[in-house]
């Protein structure tokens, strides 16, 4: 009993653990995943504009081979040709790129969602030192790692290989064709081996990203004892006791003002107690405190006292009793009775209104 709660990991993580990972760049994700995306988005970005960046590059080669031997080379043709040459060049890879760089940004916010993780960027030497990374590599772990990202790779060679054997007779029978049909179909057989070859990296990513997702779990199970160590340390921050007793504070004070309105008086020390008392003869055998407080609540319930035009009477050892005795749903004491009779005849003449008949 004593070894499963102090070593075996049988708990779920925390939050605390699962922000703590999360900070440190420690996340399920599957490069497997990404890298599908980036082939899909490449795969499609050729299908959309592959056919005019090649008929682009088809005007650019007839306008060169077909230009006349005698032409003279001079300084405004080579600007003119290098010019069309780079702009062709950046209309494709411009689009490319940004293709790539939006796939693989989508795919890493679907599997992690939007985060920053300064300690991943931050410079650590022991990164830098080729001995740790050569402990790395030839770890267990990193060996099996080689190993599952050598069977990929050759899986994948293998359905390339059989995707080119099911269309190398088409391309036999292309001898003779024009180039414009020849470049079809190789522009055709490529885009499919692409959407083949991504369909298949999104099934073994989507595999890892499972596996991945599942291991990281399991890598941040806790123990009985680190649960017990962590509440240890999270009721010990000051800050969090800090946050703790703000939020009972909060809650408190919301609790005693949210009555002070159906108050018919409040009673003061001046200023470090109130007292909000209501009294319906109809309804209530006696008054009844709908609100106390010291200090800050103190300085709420007159506040709202003002607010509403509830009177304010100050009477320090009354208010100081009424504090200490008398709980708030509470009627006031039968000793009371008669000094309470006294302050709301005083209130009524205040506001006008007629003393009830007290029998």
């Amino acid at each position: 009993m004593a070894e499963n709660d102090t070593g075996e990991k049988t708990e779920q993580p925390t939050d605390r653990r699962r922000n703590e990972a999360r900070e440190k760049g420690n996340i399920a994700k599957s490069t497997d995943l990404t890298a599908a995306g980036m082939m899909l988005a490449t795969a499609s970005v050729l299908y959309f504009f592959a056919v005019n960046l090649s008929s682009d590059m088809k005007n650019l080669m007839e306008v060169s081979l077909t230009t006349p031997v005698w032409l003279r080379v001079d300084h405004p043709l080579l600007i003119e040709r290098c010019e069309s040459i780079i702009e062709l060049f950046l209309e494709g890879t411009v689009v490319m790129m940004v293709a790539l760089f939006v796939s693989a940004v989508f795919l890493n916010i679907v599997q992690v969602g939007f985060m920053m993780t300064p300690d991943v960027l931050q410079l650590k030497w022991e990164r830098l030192n080729p001995i740790e990374g050569a402990k790395r590599i030839i770890s267990i772990r990193g060996l099996v790692k080689l190993g599952v990202s050598l069977g990929k790779i050759c899986l994948l060679v293998l359905i390339a290989a059989w995707f080119s054997y099911l269309v190398f007779p088409s391309f036999l029978g292309l001898m003779g064709a024009s180039p414009e049909t020849i470049l079809r179909d190789i522009f055709n057989s490529t885009i499919e081996l692409g959407l083949l070859l991504a369909l298949s990296l999104i099934i073994l990513g989507g595999l890892d990203y499972a596996f991945q997702k599942w291991k990281h779990e399991k890598d941040l199970m806790m123990s009985k004892q680190e649960i017990r160590e962590e509440m240890k340390s999270m009721d010990g921050d000051p800050l969090i006791r800090q946050r703790r007793r703000e939020a009972h504070r909060k809650l408190a004070m919301s609790q005693e003002l949210s009555k002070v309105a159906t108050a018919d008086v409040v009673i003061t020390n001046p200023t470090h107690i109130s007292i909000a008392i209501k009294y319906d003869p109809e309804s209530m055998p006696a008054p009844v405190v709908v609100a106390k407080g010291a200090g800050e609540i103190a300085f709420q319930i007159r506040k709202i006292a003002n607010e509403k035009g509830i009177p304010i009477i100050e009477r320090k050892a009354l208010a100081r009793q009424m504090y200490r005795d008398v709980k708030t749903g509470q009627e006031i004491p039968f000793e009371l009775y008669e000094v309470f009779v006294e302050i709301m005849a005083y209130v009524y003449s205040l506001t006008g209104k007629t003393m009830p008949d007290q029998r």
